[in-house]
């Protein structure tokens, strides 16, 4: 009995060992963090993309430590410049952690964005962005989108501006290799002077505005429409009234009797010859005199 739990005991050593040796080999060929503050929320967006070492066998689990009070938005991997999906488990609360593990099955690189809060006073902003080493780097990049309307900014590490992009301006560090479980502070402090985020800050562009604009309503483009519409209402209201009309015709009219038309039980004699008139004759049938009639 004590053979087979002394067997138990080695099997359970021997599986910690080889999950342990694994999770040793990820190395992290490069990583790149941009921190973007108030862009379309007045906290800090921390967005990642990071490469694993090609000899890294797949698939494994990657954690990633983020702070825990984070708000985790996207995780995806990037695939022909599209990001899709990738598959992970709801962060855990390890301390003053919240810890993310997902599911690396593919060598490309895979992209996490979180938002974590600014520390504000007035104008006043800070943040301290943290890598915890948990994995060892062969390239390290944080770059840093200096927020609008800000009137003085500083980092600890010192960070260089980087080339412009667009009206965006950037400022960075870098370093060339990050050991394991060697940790990157960068505390960032900066002046806003309004409260205004990144996504409202663009201006409109005037333009030129006419009747093909999209989005422009204009007459011109319907008349066409206007006019069939017109005609097709004249056509309907013809047909109603033309309609109307032979249903009038066709009720019968009550007859109405002459003036000169005599009653059924009258007697009327020729003036002239005498001869006696049948009902509703008005020319004597004998010798052609006009009858008289009565009032």
């Amino acid at each position: 009995m004590q053979k087979w739990i002394g067997w138990f005991i080695l099997v359970v050593l021997l599986s910690s060992a080889t999950t342990a040796s694994a999770q040793g080999q990820i190395a992290l060929r490069s990583v790149s963090v941009q921190l973007w503050p108030e862009f379309d929320q007045p906290n800090m967006l921390v967005i990642y993309d990071m490469e694993f070492q090609e000899n890294t066998p797949l698939p494994f689990d990657f954690t990633l430590r983020v702070p825990l009070d984070s708000n985790v938005i996207a995780v995806a991997y990037n695939q022909d410049g599209n990001l899709l999906n990738a598959p992970y488990q709801e962060p855990y609360t390890d301390g003053n952690w919240q810890v993310l593990t997902l599911k690396v099955d593919t060598n490309n690189t895979y992209h996490i964005e979180y938002y974590t809060p600014l520390s504000r006073t007035d104008q006043m902003r800070t943040y301290t962005y943290l890598w915890p080493g948990d994995y060892p780097v062969g390239e390290f990049r944080l770059r840093l989108k200096v927020p609008i309307d800000t009137t003085e900014i500083t980092t600890n590490p010192t960070m260089t501006e980087a080339s412009p992009d667009g009206e965006d301006t950037y400022l960075e560090w870098a370093a060339n290799t990050i050991e394991l479980g060697q940790s990157v502070p960068m505390k960032i402090s900066y002046t806003k002077s309004t409260d205004r985020l990144g996504t409202s800050g663009a201006t409109l562009q005037a333009s030129n505005i006419d009747d093909n604009t999209p989005g422009r309503v204009s007459l011109i483009n319907y008349l066409p429409y206007i006019l069939g519409g017109l005609g097709v209402f004249l056509i309907l209201a013809g047909g109603i009234y033309f309609w109307k009309s032979g249903q009038r015709q066709s009720r019968p009219r009550k007859r109405r009797r002459a003036p000169d038309q005599p009653d059924g039980n009258e007697e009327i004699y020729c003036h002239q010859c005498g001869i006696r008139a049948q009902p509703g004759d008005r020319f004597c049938r004998t010798c052609g005199t006009r009858l008289r009639r009565e009032s």
